[in-house]
């Protein structure tokens, strides 16, 4: 079905490409067999994090010597590329995303953290997320309600995180909290909570239209107590820097995601149409439906090279916000019309959740809101102006 020739895009190498079948074998053997059963449960089993450890595919970009694969950004952009490629994909969601959290702590975490945290991270023992979002408003961390009240070495956690991805396998909580100390003023901090202290518990997952196996929930923080050595960095406010370039990363990465599903979704159409007939000929045939389809490629290929531009830039370490926002912002509204389009060609099929492109429909409007909504990506784009 899926005949994309990543040999011909330059920015990859031969270890790239034995890297990029390495994660499609994994998603073929270990995730599209078993997705219509983790479905049915309403979530993904936990021992898949172990699987992908396994299969070498967890935390490709963390140096050696945290356990990682020792690779670039461009392997876990393969990552991405591959989720986005598979069928499977759009049930799963942002399912084996925990790269985020690893580049966090990567970035700013202690040395002991970093010895702590990272290789149970690759070796899929410990799945951790970003606690940002909060229910009232949303990823404004000027409006956060969530606080860290200071009482000697000790912080004493009270709030609320709405939207977690994976809230019911959550290990570790990279939390954001606003700090009170006294009559200073607040300040963000980072914490690393373990799951496991007293006073975090998980709320029932939410119920979206994509209804496939990835789980969003909340997380409640009730007079959770943590030292000092639990702040990222070791410092107040050391984890805002870390946090604001890994979300610049993962928005690229969001959007090599979106332009994969979407190619996905155009060549599922395209094979759709030269094999249904109607009319005394197939739907490919129809002039219009060619048309459809031809613009689909052409705007899949216009991404495709900017997206491997800013992939370029992010590698070298010079990608700017306002980059990775529009790469965010025009790819995943990309996603959207594209897999609207190829549903619509596969005519009453694309309404059933027996096809996999009624899944990638839903799962495209999620796309849009994860890492800050499109109105926020054009926020950043016009503040470069």
């Amino acid at each position: 079905m899926l005949k994309v020739d990543h040999v011909q895009r330059r920015i990859f190498n031969d270890t790239h490409h034995q890297f990029r079948e390495q994660v499609r074998r994994f998603y073929k053997q270990e995730i599209e067999p078993n997705i219509a059963k983790w479905e049915a449960a309403g979530i993904f089993d936990r021992n898949i994090f172990y699987k992908a450890a396994e299969a070498g595919i967890l935390c490709p970009g963390i140096p050696e010597q945290y356990g990682g694969g020792g690779g670039d950004l461009l392997h876990l952009a393969i990552c991405y590329e591959e989720h986005g490629y598979s069928p499977a994909g759009a049930s799963m969601d942002s399912g084996l995303d925990t790269d985020a959290s690893a580049y966090i702590i990567l970035m700013g975490g202690t040395e002991e953290q970093k010895q702590t945290w990272l290789p149970k991270f690759a070796n899929g023992s410990v799945v951790a997320e970003g606690l940002l979002t909060e229910p009232h408003s949303g990823s404004d961390l000027s409006a956060m309600r969530t606080t860290a009240r200071k009482e000697g070495d000790t912080y004493i956690i009270n709030g609320a995180k709405a939207w977690i991805t994976n809230a019911s396998h959550l290990d570790l909580c990279l939390l954001a909290a606003k700090i009170v100390d006294g009559d200073a003023k607040p300040k963000v901090g980072l914490f690393l909570v373990d799951a496991k202290t007293p006073g975090v518990s998980k709320g029932k997952p939410f119920e979206t239209m994509l209804r496939g196996c990835s789980v969003l929930g909340e997380v409640f923080f009730d007079n959770v107590r943590v030292d000092e050595s639990s702040l990222l960095g070791g410092a107040e406010s050391g984890g805002l820097g870390p946090i604001a370039r890994v979300l610049g990363l993962t928005r690229l990465l969001y959007a090599a995601r979106s332009v994969a599903a979407s190619e996905l979704a155009y060549h599922m159409a395209l094979d759709f149409t030269r094999q249904r007939e109607g009319f005394g000929r197939t739907l490919l045939d129809l002039p219009l439906v060619k048309a459809k389809l031809a613009q689909v490629k052409m705007r899949i290929a216009v991404a495709r090279a900017f997206v491997d531009k800013c992939l370029v830039e992010a590698n070298e370490g010079w990608l700017t916000p306002e980059r990775s926002s529009m790469a965010k912002l025009w790819c995943t509204e990309l996603e959207v019309d594209v897999c609207d389009i190829c549903a619509h060609l596969h005519g009453a099929m694309g309404y059933s959740n027996e096809h996999p492109i009624s899944k990638m429909v839903a799962a495209a409007r999620g796309h849009r809101y994860a890492m800050g909504v499109s109105e926020m990506q054009l926020d950043t784009i016009m503040r470069s102006l």
